[in-house]
């Protein structure tokens, strides 16, 4: 079942091979086939592993041959002697996930068998030589593989990491003060959600999760002003006006910027797009359909999250959006379609419409902070 889940290849021919039927694949209605991941030709290590399995003289499993090949110092393998074979250790430079990831390939692509007795011995075939031989390439899907962060991405979370520390140190504060354990102020998982969301005022702040109305009472200001201090340290644009207006009492505009709406589920995405993967990597991540992923990318845009349009939608097609909505107004995505045209999409649309709304508020807010005093 673990090996039918994980399986990167069309499943019908998983499923055909299960009953030692062959299918050549491509059913066109799995999941693996209408949303294919990269493939990369693995045929060297296929080789390698083939080899190893030879060397064995086919008499073991395939989490055996991993371990041969990524130099494990299991008892077995070395009484068996088979650290002295050639192809021992020869594919540290593989995760487990990625050998098991083409062992399976290799025998759904019908490139190895293994017996059905209960022990998976790998058994070689006539196209198992010819992959040594050099006759034949192996293409193979592998898991997802982390990309390089964006500066400003790691430089965010680094922020949300060190806010959780002040988080932390003030609920210890609080707690010493009321005498009570830590988690009773707040538990972990909140003060997760505060250090990436950075509510700066008290509406804000109780729509994080763990929040009551009785916390909000009896601690919301001092972490609001924990969270707002931080900001100010980090560089980190105000959301509303001064904090020397919220001391003060002065009247102020109660949502300069649009009220975070977030939830676990977004800030998950969130994280998944801040570790590189793509909208659509994210959705089969998720195992959930594209739009819901373009959907929390929009809010998160929206609600100041660090989400790059540039990333998502290219700046050259950004413009002929952006002046749709200056003219037909942002209320319609229907609207701004029309007015666009076919060649434009609603995903982006709902995207750049996200970064113009987020722009405008900040717009919003700087004039009013410039406004003179009476």
């Amino acid at each position: 079942m673990i090996d039918y889940a994980e399986g990167s290849d069309c499943r019908r021919t998983i499923q055909l091979s299960y009953f030692g039927e062959r299918f050549p694949g491509h059913c066109d209605n799995c999941d693996n086939c209408l949303r294919p991941k990269p493939l990369v030709d693995w045929t060297i290590e296929a080789q390698k592993f083939l080899s190893c399995v030879a060397r064995c003289q086919e008499r073991f499993g395939m989490k055996y041959i991993i371990d041969v090949l990524r130099g494990s110092k299991e008892k077995r393998i070395l009484s068996n002697r088979h650290d002295q074979l050639s192809t021992y250790g020869i594919g540290k430079d593989h995760s487990l996930d990625e050998w098991r990831s083409l062992g399976r390939s290799l025998l759904h692509q019908g490139l190895v068998e293994e017996t059905s007795d209960g022990y998976g011995v790998l058994k070689l075939n006539a196209l198992s030589w010819e992959v040594m031989r050099k006759q034949r390439s192996v293409m193979i899907a592998l898991p997802n593989q982390p990309t390089s962060k964006p500066e400003a991405t790691s430089q965010a979370k680094a922020n949300a990491e060190l806010l959780f520390d002040q988080l932390r140190s003030l609920r210890k504060r609080l707690a010493d003060e009321h005498a009570v354990p830590p988690y009773v102020i707040f538990a972990d998982s909140s003060l997760r959600l505060m250090a990436q969301v950075q509510p700066q005022t008290s509406d804000e702040f109780a729509e994080i999760s763990g929040v009551g109305s009785h916390k909000l009472k009896q601690y919301g200001d001092r972490f609001v002003r924990e969270i707002r201090a931080f900001c100010e340290q980090q560089g980190i644009p105000l959301r509303d006006q001064s904090l020397h207006q919220l001391d003060s009492g002065e009247a102020i505009d109660p949502q300069p910027l649009p009220k975070p709406l977030l939830t676990n589920t977004h800030l998950y995405t969130l994280e998944l797009y801040q570790d590189g993967l793509t909208p659509s990597e994210i959705a089969a991540t998720r195992e959930v359909r594209l739009t819901t992923i373009y959907d929390h990318l929009s809010l998160l845009m929206e609600t100041g999250q660090p989400v790059n349009l540039d990333d998502l939608v290219p700046p050259p097609r950004q413009s002929p959006i952006q002046a749709a909505i200056e003219t037909v107004g942002a209320d319609s995505l229907r609207a701004i379609r029309d007015h666009l045209g076919d060649s434009f999409d609603y995903q982006e649309i709902r995207l750049v419409r996200s970064g113009w709304r987020r722009s405008q508020a900040l717009q919003k807010l700087q004039a009013s902070q410039k406004s003179p005093e009476y």
